[in-house]
């Protein structure tokens, strides 16, 4: 009885907290035209159309999340056990299609609760109550008709080609947002009519009343799942256990906390050597080096600095996903600059700091490799601290630049005079080296110590600590971006900001290489 008072009192909290949240962050929307912070006419892209690109660019990512793990999956002992045996599997798979597919319509249905009460509520879109459960309902059928294509891939053993169709899909939508923009400057029209067709836009549609969406769905998903229910028994065995695997592994990492051991667990899945891959290889092992090796010769090397240093900027430079999550933290805010809400200090300090966190995790996967094989630092003659720092350093070397181009660009947006554009830039560079200490702090954070999160939890006191876990490098970040966001927003920006920013980065860089650990929630590492 206890347990479920703290439970249901916690949850009561967290949600009257989020519906604040969403009301202030509806409030600032509302707002006239006069209180946004950019320059005038870069705000072009309607908010509809806008919504319904970021909507379509979540669903392709859920899509490739959902091809990752399965849909159709079996874990190792069903795998021994079942997929050995001479019989018809097709019942047994079916069923935990079934399963995935039920999980997969509530997560859906949660999702679009939270946002559509916020825009009704808020007066940004039309609706009622039933019609925000109709939106829901939208979303979470689409996710579930999702579900069944990737199954679909599954039964012709073409999910590698199904992924890449995916990804070139996401590069499609990226490309037509870019040509909205541009045939919105040269006033050639506009492409609010493709926006309007996407399937992202259903869930919209339905929540203002069109009650037929969320029927025809079901119709769909029921008559889709009938078809390819029979086809089930065609799907490798193979692929049924690696999908099976990538699921126990990521649900294990949710189940801790651990959103680092998450994402290697999502991104290891179905990773496999192409040909131009390994003719890659072998002419690198021909040569004795690529062309990264070359731009960063051996004969720099003058002691276990920089050996570290090359070492992991090699890393960086040969990981393909590197570069991938810095190019998203920078589209992220830099697309909403051109959508007619994007000037609002709310979303833009939403956006900056949203691609700031996709920015830092990417220049944290060498540090992360590190983090993962601690052997690796007893081999490296330095200190604990100086091999943080080194990790941070080499961190840094890619989020500066990457700082000071988004912090260029915004400066331009905002409409920064000489001195304050030069303000900004400052600030953009200390916060590259907050950014970089966040990362490595991100990259080593320590292992949650369950039975003192146990002791703690018999006497009510279990959340503080699980945040503290969750969030374990994200605040170093956040409080990094702080001057950056505050110099978009003020008017005229003040020099003493720069100040301030540096004293904050300081700050963030000794809290983020330091090797201490004072916190209860986390086991000693000595």
């Amino acid at each position: 009885m206890g347990d479920a008072y703290i439970s249901l009192l916690a949850g009561a909290i967290v949600l009257a907290y989020a519906a604040g949240l969403a009301l202030a962050f509806a409030d600032q929307l509302k707002d006239e035209l006069v209180s946004g912070v950019l320059r005038t006419g870069l705000g072009m892209v309607p908010g509809g159309s806008a919504a319904s690109g970021l909507v379509m660019l979540g669903l392709l990512g859920v899509l490739l999340l959902i091809s990752k793990l399965g849909p159709t999956a079996v874990d190792q002992a069903q795998g021994f056990w079942w997929l050995t045996l001479p019989v018809t599997r097709t019942g047994f798979l079916a069923r935990l299609l079934r399963h995935r597919l039920a999980s997969t319509f509530l997560c859906g249905v949660f999702l679009w609760l939270p946002l559509g009460y916020g825009t009704v509520v808020g007066g940004l879109a039309e609706g009622t109550f039933a019609g925000v459960l109709l939106g829901a309902a939208t979303l979470g059928l689409l996710f579930v008709v999702l579900s069944l294509l990737a199954a679909w891939a599954q039964t012709r053993n073409a999910v590698h080609v199904f992924r890449a169709v995916l990804n070139a899909a996401v590069v499609g939508v990226l490309l037509a947002y870019l040509l909205d923009v541009l045939l919105r400057i040269l006033d050639l029209g506009n492409m609010a009519a493709f926006w309007a067709v996407l399937p992202s836009h259903l869930p919209a549609l339905a929540q203002s009343g069109a009650w037929w969406i969320p029927l025809l769905l079901a119709a769909l998903a029921m008559g889709g799942f009938s078809s390819l229910a029979g086809q089930l028994q065609s799907i490798p065995s193979k692929e049924l256990i690696s999908s099976g695997s990538v699921s126990a592994h990521a649900g294990a990492a949710l189940a801790l906390l651990d959103d680092k051991s998450l994402g290697s667990a999502i991104g290891a899945a179905g990773v496999r050597e192409t040909k131009r891959t390994m003719g890659r290889r072998d002419r690198t092992r021909r040569r004795g080096s690529d062309a990264f090796a070359r731009m960063l010769p051996v004969i720099w090397v003058r002691g276990p600095y920089s050996a570290l240093v090359r070492a992991e900027l090699l890393v960086l430079l040969r990981t393909g996903k590197i570069w991938r999550g810095s190019l998203a933290g920078w589209c992220i805010p830099v697309a909403g600059v051109f959508a007619v809400q994007g000037g609002r200090p709310a979303v833009l300090v939403s956006l900056v700091l949203v691609g700031a966190v996709l920015a830092a995790r990417a220049a944290s996967k060498a540090a992360g490799q590190t983090a993962d094989l601690p052997s690796l630092e007893a081999i490296i003659p330095l200190g604990r601290s100086a091999v943080r720092q080194t990790h941070a350093l080499v961190a840094a070397l890619l989020l500066v630049p990457w700082a000071v181009g988004l912090g260029a660009f915004l400066g331009w947006a905002v409409e920064a005079d000489a001195e304050g554009f030069m303000v900004l830039l400052g600030l953009a560079v200390v916060a590259g080296f907050g950014l970089a200490a966040g990362a490595v702090r991100m990259a080593f954070r320590p292992e949650l110590d369950w039975g003192s999160v146990m002791l703690m939890a018999a006497m009510g006191r279990a959340t503080g600590p699980l945040i503290q876990h969750f969030i374990y490098g994200y605040e170093v970040i956040a409080v990094s971006i702080v001057t950056l966001l505050a110099g978009l927003v003020l008017e005229p920006i003040p020099p003493v900001l720069l100040v301030i920013g540096t004293v904050v980065a300081a700050i963030a860089w000794g809290v983020g290489t330091s090797t201490s650990n004072q916190s209860n929630a986390h086991r000693r590492q000595w």
